[in-house]
């Protein structure tokens, strides 16, 4: 566990102060009167200098050995944590005129807390040094009541913002607001097993616990619990970004998916893309959305143009495929793929004597490919159902028409 140890602070202190930079540059540009984005910040400044603070080389805090002042200031960096996640989700639950006094209050509150470790420590330092050993208790009993005093003020804490977070998740509509928090509750539940170990050390040695074996466990759990911390709290910041980058990524694969329709009907009728138009599936990295909406164009305009072909699809029809969606998709491709098939009918022949012979019946004329409902989204949708069938019956349409 040594090359855990020696990594796993610097590791989650570099990412509290990635966190701290990212929310203090809104504040900077002009948020400086956002109470939540303030404690937000502070927040990530303060797990930052505990973390910092807990790195290796300055380690004085060892679960053996002299306790001093510079434990208990890392100690009081936690505590420090805690108050701002609680002012934090004071301002997000509550209108700003509310959650002032409240906020306010509740600082008086959590200011008990850091006043009584200071005071049990310097009492605790007037029989000795306090040591990390706790076969004998009574000892040092002002140094085991400063344990207990942050413990139990650590417990609570995680305790009231793990359950806010999960409470307000339920009330928020904002999806990213709502999976930080649930994000940010799992990693408050996640720290409790570090005060349940250090509980075992302090009241437990007595009766052969080895803190030793568990050091590891409740430390890595916090720093875990942090780092989710981290994630959770920074998420509505990050997460709508996350949201853009995969809908762009699902618009690529569309446009890809929609390329085998497209194509063919580029083939069979050229003048319904744009000059310009390249046809490669790079060329769309540049304004995707653009490019899209042009291929779902171009399809409309191609299976309009369809309209002048032959084609009966009858003979390559598989009934009883998918859902009624999936078969009503299966019906158009196959339309699409028996038209481009037999291609355009001949000048005149819906003259006399060849209108009953050519002209296709109503279930022969290929329906219009964009029935895929009013908005863009569900046309795209329908749309790459029926090119992904075309791609399917198209090889046997041809086999069919040969």
């Amino acid at each position: 566990m040594t090359g855990i140890t020696h990594i796993r602070y610097p590791i989650a202190a570099l990412a509290c102060w990635i966190a701290f930079a990212y929310t203090l540059v809104p504040l900077l540009r002009g948020h400086r009167r956002n109470a939540g984005l303030i404690a937000l910040c502070a927040s990530f400044g303060c797990q930052g200098m505990y973390l910092s603070m807990s790195t290796p080389v300055r380690w004085t805090g060892t679960l053996f050995g002299t306790i001093t002042w510079y434990n208990v200031s890392v100690q009081l960096w936690i505590i420090a944590v805690l108050a701002c996640q609680q002012i934090l989700l004071i301002h997000w639950i509550y209108p700003r005129a509310e959650a002032l006094v409240r906020a306010r209050r509740r600082l008086l509150l959590l200011a008990v807390v850091p006043v009584t470790m200071v005071v049990l420590f310097f009492l605790a330092t007037l029989q000795g040094p306090p040591r990390n050993v706790f076969k004998h208790p009574g000892d040092q009993p002002f140094f085991v009541a400063y344990q207990a005093a942050y413990l139990t003020a650590f417990v609570v804490g995680k305790v009231l913002v793990a359950r806010a977070c999960w409470h307000f998740a339920k009330l928020t509509d904002h999806a990213w607001v709502r999976r930080g928090l649930r994000i940010a509750a799992a990693g408050a539940a996640i720290e409790l097993v570090y005060p349940a170990g250090r509980y075992a050390d302090v009241f437990l040695a007595q009766y052969g616990w080895n803190p030793l074996r568990w050091s590891d466990v409740s430390r890595t759990t916090l720093t875990v619990g942090m780092v989710l911390n981290i994630v959770g709290w920074t998420a509505p910041l990050w997460g709508p970004r996350v949201s853009a980058a995969r809908g762009w990524l699902a618009d690529y694969r569309s446009y890809r998916r929609l390329r085998p329709l497209w194509l063919a009907l580029h083939q069979a009728h050229p003048e319904i893309s744009l000059p310009s138009s390249t046809g490669s599936d790079l060329s769309a990295l540049y304004d995707l959305r653009f490019h899209l909406h042009r291929r779902v164009i171009e399809i409309r305009d191609g299976c309009l143009a369809l309209r002048g072909h032959h084609g009966d699809p009858g003979a390559v029809l598989s009934p009883g495929l998918g859902a009624a969606e999936e078969r009503h998709a299966e019906l158009e491709a196959a339309h699409i793929a028996a038209a481009l098939a037999a291609g355009p009918r001949r000048p005149g022949a819906d003259g006399p004597g060849g209108a009953a012979e050519d002209l296709p019946g109503p279930d022969e004329v290929p329906v219009p490919a964009a029935a895929g409902g009013p908005d863009f989204s569900a046309d795209v949708a329908w749309l790459v159902k029926v090119s992904c069938a075309f791609a399917r019956v198209r090889p046997a349409v041809a086999r069919a028409g040969q």
